[in-house]
């Protein structure tokens, strides 16, 4: 009983210790300025409010479709896909990151700033080996955008 105590209170020692002070990000090229702000729940979680003059001018990622049909395929098959996109923002969108649900899907993306009214893409390999059934997988993108994450969907069935 003494040795859960002891735990318990070192981690309550070490969490209050982690949410000692609020920080601001500093802008940086293409980036949203966020306030860290303490929640009143008193569950010790930080919320990120973006800065309201950055949100109008945030950069705004549309995609022409967001989900790809890939219908029926044998089991082994590799299926490549390209999203395209177009930042209708006023400032420079930055994908920092793609990452698929699983290993059987691979995304490929530039990491160059794409300027407003500029397209750009977003390529998405699928391996059916071991796949069997019908297929769902989530591709999410994470960008400077409003809103910071995408989702992109892979769709089909596995023969």
């Amino acid at each position: 009983m003494k040795i859960k105590f002891l735990t318990l209170y070192a981690a309550v020692f070490v969490f209050a210790a982690c949410n000692n002070e609020s920080k601001k990000s500093e802008e940086s090229a293409g980036e949203n300025i966020i306030e860290s702000v303490n929640t009143d729940d008193n569950t010790g979680v930080n919320m990120q409010i973006p800065d309201s003059a950055d949100v109008a001018n945030a950069p705004i990622i549309t995609f022409d479709r967001d989900t790809y049909d890939f219908s029926n395929i044998k089991e082994g098959e590799k299926v490549t896909h390209t999203f395209e996109f177009t930042n209708e923002g006023k400032s420079p969108l930055i994908i920092s990151d793609v990452q698929a649900g699983c290993g059987c899907t691979t995304p490929k993306f530039d990491k160059k700033p794409i300027k407003p009214g500029e397209n750009g893409s977003i390529e998405v390999g699928f391996n059916s080996a071991g796949q069997k059934g019908v297929q769902h997988k989530i591709i999410t993108v994470y960008s400077n955008a409003d809103p910071a994450q995408s989702m992109l969907h892979l769709k089909g069935e596995v023969q």
